[in-house]
């Protein structure tokens, strides 16, 4: 007779009941059998929609596809042979002689030559004051690389040097303000560097080699990398300004993402640090903040002083943050959607009803936004078409609990559905929330396909700056705006604007006013 206990694994129940003789078997009661093989039948099941799942992330063909963050989880280890160390070769003595360099040899450094094979515009600066009666006595150049649409150019300040009637001082025009002073490079180098790095994932490296073969300039590396980082100086009123705005809003949307970050913990490792994604829907701010870490202490810091509606999905680094008394909980319906259609194929007559189901909502939604529907309007469509169809839907989901397996892919998803369901209650009762997380989602984008060019940040720093370039460039995109002209601009005047100008400059307050 087997003795069955309450603490006992039932999987050690299977093994014995598989492995005992006839007899044994005879001699078990039928209701530890039928248990035994209940269990079993579940967790085959179990296993089996793991497998599928996981098959189907891997080589089927969808739109949410899953990519290891970590590409050294699909790499076998590789084991290599021994070096023979320098001791155990043998040792050889190397002398040469050199001619000394004479003193006449050394020219220090200075700027690079100005290069004649690109298009050269040049700007004449004459003094403020009158010249009349005055002699030229020269010029002084200054030139810097400039970037137009699809050309390299050479931008060349001419200043006139005049002598004062009284053989005094010299007359000279002034320099306007540039983004790097003393510098080789223009705002619209500056921006367009920036714009193809961060907008359309194009490595520093990458450039530099495009500079040399397409237009025959050689520019180091490391000089495009303080380029940026020397940009990001007069971006950075800009994104604190975005921050003091966007918490001062009433309804966010908020996600995370991983960057990897270098670091010196040791050669070739990276640290795993987050952007945390905050979204306005009303005022279409976006705001990226980098944190080392997915800890809750990131959007328990960031949102401190918030006080209003965050919408965010299942995860639960937030679940500190949506247990405080001033903040209500909105829940992401597009992650429900996608725990049904990860069950589809193992119960395709729940999951397609589910999938027809919440598709009528997100349509319903897609027609109001493009009738132009205000929050007022949009409310009233949902009471009269949504609303229903979801507490029709919430009952269905409360019946069909009881008549699955909880581990089993349909199961998971009807349950993530209940689990998240306290979270539509603001979707129900306010026009201004969306029904899911999508918009911020869709701001995180350009962060997942740039990582895949430039794998990841070289420090912290870095990885703030990069922060702070995204913010700026997802919310001027979502205000229709085209990014490499907005930074150009904002690099071209902000230099010489005052802190009283400055709300001018913000993407959602900007008006284009290059003059190419």
């Amino acid at each position: 007779m087997i003795k069955m206990k309450k603490k006992l694994d039932k999987r050690v129940i299977i093994y014995y009941i598989l492995f005992m003789t006839a007899d044994k078997i005879q001699a078990a009661s039928r209701a530890e059998l039928v248990e035994a093989l209940l269990y079993s039948q579940s967790r085959v099941t179990e296993l089996e929609n793991e497998l599928s799942y996981l098959k189907r992330q891997l080589f089927g063909s969808k739109s949410e596809r899953f990519v290891p963050a970590n590409p050294d989880q699909t790499i076998l280890p590789l084991i290599l042979p021994a070096r023979e160390s320098v001791s155990e070769r043998e040792k050889e003595d190397i002398s040469y002689t050199r001619n000394r360099k004479q003193d006449s040899d050394k020219t220090g450094h200075s700027r690079e030559t100005m290069p004649t094979h690109l298009p050269i515009v040049d700007f004449r600066i004459e003094p403020e004051e009158d010249t009349t009666g005055c002699s030229h006595i020269g010029d002084d150049i200054t030139w810097e690389y400039e970037y137009k649409r699809g050309k390299l150019i050479v931008k060349r300040y001419i200043r006139p040097k005049y002598a004062r009637k009284d053989g005094g001082s010299v007359m000279i025009g002034k320099m306007p303000p540039r983004p790097v002073d003393k510098g080789n490079f223009g705002p619209g180098f500056i921006a367009n560097l920036i714009n193809e790095k961060y907008n359309y994932h194009m490595p520093l490296d990458r450039q530099r080699k495009r500079f040399l073969s397409e237009n025959n300039v050689s520019i180091a590396e490391s000089t495009l990398c303080d380029i940026v980082r020397q940009g990001c100086f007069w971006f950075e009123p800009l994104y604190q300004k975005l921050i003091e705005l966007l918490l001062k809003a009433s309804y966010l949307q908020a996600d995370e993402t991983p960057i990897p970050v270098l670091t010196r913990d040791g050669r070739g490792k990276t640290h795993r640090g987050y952007f945390w994604v905050y979204h306005d829907p009303v005022s279409n701010i976006i705001v990226f903040d980098y944190r080392m870490n997915r800890s809750r202490e990131g959007p328990n810091k960031f949102l401190a002083n918030f006080k209003g509606i965050v919408q965010v999905d299942g995860y639960q680094g937030y679940a500190e943050l949506l247990a405080r008394t001033d903040i209500q909980w909105a829940a992401c319906m597009a992650h429900v959607r996608r725990k049904f259609e990860q069950a589809l194929e193992t119960d395709k007559a729940r999951g397609t009803y589910a999938l027809k189901e919440i598709g009528l909502w997100f349509e319903w939604e897609r027609q109001s936004k493009e009738d132009g529907h205000n929050p007022a309007d949009r409310l009233a469509m949902r009471k009269d078409h949504i609303v229903p169809s979801m507490e029709s839907f919430h009952g269905w989901l409360n019946q069909e609990s009881l008549k699955v397996l909880p581990k089993s892919l349909i199961g998971k998803a009807i349950g993530y559905a209940l689990n998240q369901w306290p979270g539509f209650t603001p979707f129900m009762a306010d026009g201004r929330i969306e029904l899911s997380n999508n918009l911020v989602e869709n701001a995180i984008r350009p962060v997942a396909l740039g990582r895949k060019n430039y794998l990841f940040k070289g420090s912290h720093a870095a990885a703030q700056r990069a922060a702070v370039i995204y913010s700026l460039i997802a919310t001027a995109t979502r205000h229709g705006h085209d990014s490499f002209r907005y930074l150009k601009d904002v690099l071209t005047r902000l230099p010489a604007s005052t802190n009283k100008q400055l709300d001018g400059f913000l993407p959602q307050n900007w008006t284009d006013k290059n003059d190419d």
